[in-house]
Parts: C-alpha cells; sequence; structure tokens
C-alpha cells in the first residue's frame, strides 16, 4: 500500500495538466518572440529613406571632387527627352574643371530648320568651340553652376 501512494504522489503531472498547461506556455512562449521582435523593429526602425534624387549633375560632381583645380575626373550623361512636342537626345560631358560639352546626339540636324532642330539645338554646348555654342550659350541649364560662374568670371 505505500508503494501505490508513493506512485500516485511522484506521477504529479496528467496527461490532462499538461495538455492545458502545455498550450499555455506554448502560447506565453510564442507571444514573447512576437512582441519582443516587435520592440526589436521599434527600435531599430529608421524611417523611410528620403528621395535623394533631386541632385542635379553638378552637385554629384562637385561632391566627387570634379571641379577642384587639379582634378581629371569624368562625368559623362546621356539625356533622353521626348514630349509631344519634341524629342531629343544629349550627351553631357564633364572632365577637370575646364572642359564641358553638351552634345546633341539624335533630334538635332544642322541642316533642317524644323521646330524640333531649334529646340534640341538650343541646348547644345561646345567648350572648344565658340560659335557652336548653344543659343543658350552660360545660361544652359545642362551645364553646371560652378563652370558657368568661372567661366563669367573671366569674361
Amino acid at each position: 500500500m505505500s508503494q501505490a501512494n508513493t506512485a500516485g504522489t511522484g506521477n504529479f503531472l496528467t496527461n490532462d495538466m499538461i495538455l492545458k498547461y502545455g498550450s499555455i506556455i506554448s502560447a506565453v512562449v510564442f507571444g514573447s518572440l512576437i512582441i519582443g521582435y516587435l520592440i526589436y523593429l521599434l527600435m531599430t526602425y529608421k524611417g523611410k529613406s528620403k528621395f535623394k534624387g533631386n541632385r542635379s549633375l553638378d552637385t554629384i560632381y562637385d561632391d566627387a571632387g570634379g571641379n577642384d583645380p587639379l582634378s581629371n575626373a569624368r562625368l559623362t550623361s546621356d539625356i533622353n527627352i521626348s514630349s509631344d512636342k519634341y524629342s531629343c537626345k544629349y550627351q553631357v560631358i564633364y572632365e577637370g574643371n575646364k572642359k564641358r560639352e553638351v552634345n546633341c546626339i539624335d533630334g538635332c540636324d544642322d541642316g533642317d530648320e524644323d521646330d524640333n532642330s531649334k529646340f534640341c539645338l538650343m541646348y547644345a554646348y561646345d567648350s572648344k568651340d565658340p560659335n557652336k555654342e548653344g543659343q543658350l550659350g552660360l545660361e544652359n541649364p545642362l551645364l553646371d553652376q560652378t563652370y558657368i560662374n568661372r567661366k563669367s568670371d573671366t569674361e
């Protein structure tokens, strides 16, 4: 009889208790993991990164040191514009702190006098050939401001 009592008292977890408390313990552990992960996300959240694509070519070139006095930097960019009225393609080249070119690749036929060619040729710029400069000259928005200021000061 003493064996039956000790055997009954030693087995204090029944199947019903394991099912009942096991599911509660599992829910608490799972919930703690979820809450811990949410706290981690809140602590490391930096917010949405702001769009930084509004920087112009001259800002990028300046930040990279392209306008430094002894710079041998080079920036090339192809620009395509197509609207209901006009269609042009340019290649913009910056070299060092002295050379700037805006070459019209498509849409600017020198021999044609159509509106599209006139429009596209307005933005062409060649620093080596002053006769070939676009109508805008140094007011050309495709040129960088540092270059324009330096050229304006020397003229």
